[in-house]
């Protein structure tokens, strides 16, 4: 049952990566019509997109991670270091997409009265600070797995 289960996530798993990657492609083309409809925006397009693209390259990145601490589960290998230090790739993309959301909101302001645009902004970083928060409470647990681990392993 649990391969199964494992074998589910990761395909859930890699198929958000495959849509991320059109999405990704979908962003480039969605600059170049936003760039032909409003030619007074044009200075905002590269910037925007590159904010736009790290954001989403932090998220497959941590997708990826996600799949490599799936893999460990799988393999019935959880706590260790191994695991720990993908938790906390994890949460730092995670942490990265708030601080491109937060420069996002800024860039926005500084060029643009009252952007619509930041509402989404805001909420993206708003809940990637938050799954950032309990990868960040995962790798606490891990840790302290670890020491009790060794500590069970010291006892034998």
């Amino acid at each position: 049952m649990k391969s199964l289960r494992v074998k589910f996530i990761e395909l859930l798993l890699i198929i958000a990566i495959v849509i991320l990657t059109m999405a990704s492609y979908g962003i480039f083309k969605f600059a170049k019509l936003m760039g032909q409809i409003y030619p007074m925006f044009m200075n905002m397009k590269y910037p925007m997109l590159f904010l736009c693209e790290g954001i989403i390259l932090a998220l497959i990145f941590a997708i990826l991670f996600g799949l490599f601490a799936l893999k460990k589960y799988e393999r019935n290998s959880v706590f260790e270091k191994g695991t720990l230090f993908d938790l906390q790739v994890i949460a730092l993309c995670f942490i990265g997409i708030f601080f491109l959301s937060i420069l996002s909101i800024i860039y926005t302001n500084f060029n643009l009265d009252g952007s619509i645009t930041n509402l989404i902004f805001i909420g993206c970083g708003t809940l990637s600070m938050l799954i950032a928060q309990i990868f960040l409470l995962l790798c606490d647990l891990i840790k302290e797995g670890i020491v009790l681990k060794e500590e069970n392993d010291l006892t034998i």
